[in-house]
């Protein structure tokens, strides 16, 4: 999902955002390259990210609203399918945990399946679900956090992420720590 508007960051184009050296988007496109056929669903607020990357993977131009750009996405990839965002500059470090959060998921009775991080005693959902059908049922997954699931969402994100970049290896790959 790459249609957001970054309003928490004064509305920049976030899968753009250069973080360790690349566009956010670009740990979002490896990590869901490793897991299947990525489907990048874009909207009028990322043109640069349409421009780069949709003669290179499936693109989807969607509204900008995310229930509606979710149902519109879903529909053209069908289910099962994984959701990851596109604001999550360490995610291609997390290929394990996703291929685990899939194995659980795909347990799951539920149609709609999604991972909560926990940090500091306090949890939330990531943005990374897994759709068994388009609605239905929901379950929680929760596991720790871990860097590798930073999202940027606002500027102290931003620093964050920045932070972390040398102790995640160059562009977020490497061998560097992924465990807080």
């Amino acid at each position: 999902m790459a249609g957001g508007r970054g309003s928490r960051l004064g509305f920049v184009e976030k899968p753009a955002l250069r973080v360790c050296g690349r566009p956010l988007i670009e740990a979002a496109l490896a990590a869901a390259s490793e897991l299947g056929e990525p489907l990048l669903c874009t909207s009028g607020s990322t043109p640069l990210t349409e421009e780069l990357y949709c003669g290179r993977v499936r693109c989807l131009r969607g509204s900008g609203d995310y229930v509606s750009d979710l149902a519109l996405s879903l529909e053209a990839a069908g289910t099962p399918a994984l959701v990851l965002p596109a604001d999550m500059p360490f995610i291609d470090r997390a290929v394990p945990e996703l291929r685990a959060f899939v194995g659980l998921a795909t347990r799951s009775r539920a149609e709609v399946v999604t991972l909560n991080a926990c940090r500091g005693g306090r949890c939330w959902q990531t943005g990374i679900s897994l759709f068994r059908a388009p609605a239905g049922e929901w379950e929680d997954i929760f596991i720790s956090w871990r860097p590798a699931l930073l999202d940027v969402d606002t500027a102290e994100d931003l620093e964050e992420a920045t932070a972390l970049c040398g102790t995640m290896g160059e562009g977020g790959r490497g061998t560097g720590r992924t465990s807080a």
